[in-house]
């Protein structure tokens, strides 16, 4: 009797398990991108940031560097994958943005109620080190989380649940979108900064909560014990390099991010050029959360219906008409144009690299590759955006720095739309040996 129990028994069905905890999983995806939006207002990094450094006087080349770190820190996710990566994966993200936050949270609050302690130059040097805990540990926990939801939603979903998650994080901002407005003529430049990045920080806090509610099932490849560091990392080093397909597809997609930092320089040039005031920033914002909510799942569905490489495409023709719009703006209405193109591309490159980078290496896990990906990007996205900031501080030139990205995402186009691939269209490049004798 006992054999005939173990007999019956009904082999597992990972992909019937992900469907049975999809509907709790994707509440607490959903409800996290709420809440998370209800901050980014008060705190997008890619708009306010340059803002507030452009309030207290500081270079261009700061600024750039700043913007940069999301780059020059990546190799962190190598860290997190390995060490945070395989138990425990929801508390560890939990862990690292509650950590992230609030650090900067800890500035904030110091730098509003008791600014008597601080000089002009600890004000940017303290951000300056608030901003590289929060990016870097960000960075990690990131990582860890694009792998959670890569295994936790089945393929034929990702697509479709991706859309939803812009558009719930779009909505939260939008109806925060007027509060942020309220602070920031509230105050006067830069203590109206300083209150609204407070209030973003404090409620990004609190939205890490929201995880708790996904039951995480980690990919069989994640389970298994792995070597120590770094003979692990060289063996999925090795995987990576060896594939021609992820190789072209890592470099056109490297040019998609090179053109996504230059690109920030559109708030300094808004600000600088066309007069544009400090609640210009609430905007910008409003508008990043808007395009990624309507427009984010299109990208999704066009993942789904046509591949991530069309994907790729699409991004690449979008930086190309924001940095012309860039060029010929003369009025906010032409840059809030450009920002919503923007916008589209920078919600959906994470989403790109990793579904992109799981279809090429299945073998290797989404966290691993997010990690590997991003940086094996950087020795290329590090330098672009202190770069373009020299640049603009040497020349005084905004469009020379936008045509320069501009013929980089143009390259990117041409290289997706004629020389990538993928495996849902069977035609994949094989690189093989000849022999000679």
């Amino acid at each position: 009797m006992h054999e005939t129990h173990l007999s019956s028994k009904r082999p597992r069905d990972p992909e019937a398990a992900l469907k049975r905890n999809l509907p709790r999983n994707v509440t607490g995806m959903l409800l996290f991108e709420l809440t998370w939006g209800f901050g980014i207002p008060f705190g997008l990094y890619v708009s306010m940031v340059p803002a507030y450094l452009n309030a207290m006087g500081t270079s261009k080349s700061l600024m750039g560097f700043l913007q940069s770190f999301w780059t020059i820190l990546i190799p962190l996710q190598l860290i997190g994958s390995h060490y945070f990566g395989r138990k425990d994966r929801v508390r560890a993200v939990i862990l690292l943005y509650m950590t992230a936050t609030g650090i900067r949270l800890l500035y904030d609050v110091l730098a509003v109620f008791v600014p008597d302690i601080w000089t002009p130059a600890s004000f940017t040097g303290f951000f300056t080190l608030a901003c590289a805990s929060y990016v870097g540990l960000l960075i990690i926990g990131q990582s860890i989380y694009m792998g959670v939801l890569t295994d936790n939603i089945p393929r034929d979903r990702r697509g479709w649940i991706f859309g939803l998650r812009s558009l719930f994080m779009g909505v939260g901002g939008i109806l925060t979108g007027l509060g942020t407005s309220w602070v920031l003529h509230r105050w006067s430049s830069p203590v109206n900064f300083r209150i609204s990045f407070m209030i973003c920080d404090a409620v990004w806090t609190l939205s890490s909560l929201c995880l708790f509610l996904i039951h995480d099932r980690p990919a069989r490849a994640i389970r298994q014990p792995s070597d120590g560091f770094l003979r692990s990392l060289a063996g999925k080093l090795r995987v990576l390099l060896a594939n021609p397909n992820y190789r072209i597809f890592l470099f056109f997609h490297m040019l998609n991010s090179v053109a996504l930092t230059i690109a920030t320089f559109i708030v300094p040039y808004a600000r600088e050029r066309l007069g544009a005031p400090d609640s210009f920033t609430t905007a910008l914002s409003v508008i990043y959360l808007a395009s990624s909510a309507a427009l984010g799942s299109l990208m999704g569905r066009l993942a789904v219906k046509a591949g991530y490489r069309s994907v790729g495409a699409v991004q690449s023709f979008f930086m190309v008409a924001f940095f012309m719009i860039a060029v010929a703006s003369r009025s906010f209405t032409a840059v809030c144009i450009g920002y919503v193109l923007y916008s589209i591309v920078n919600v959906s490159s994470a989403f790109m690299l990793v579904n992109m980078s799981v279809e090429l290496c299945p073998t290797i896990g989404g966290t691993d590759l997010t990690a590997l990906g991003g940086t094996l990007l950087l020795p290329f996205v590090a330098v672009s955006s202190p770069l373009a900031g020299t640049i603009i501080d040497q020349t005084g030139s905004y469009p020379s720095v936008f045509y320069i990205g501009a013929t980089i995402a143009a390259i990117a186009f041409f290289g997706f739309a004629f020389l990538v691939r993928e495996p849902r269209t069977g035609k994949l490049y094989e690189f093989k040996q000849i022999s000679m004798g």
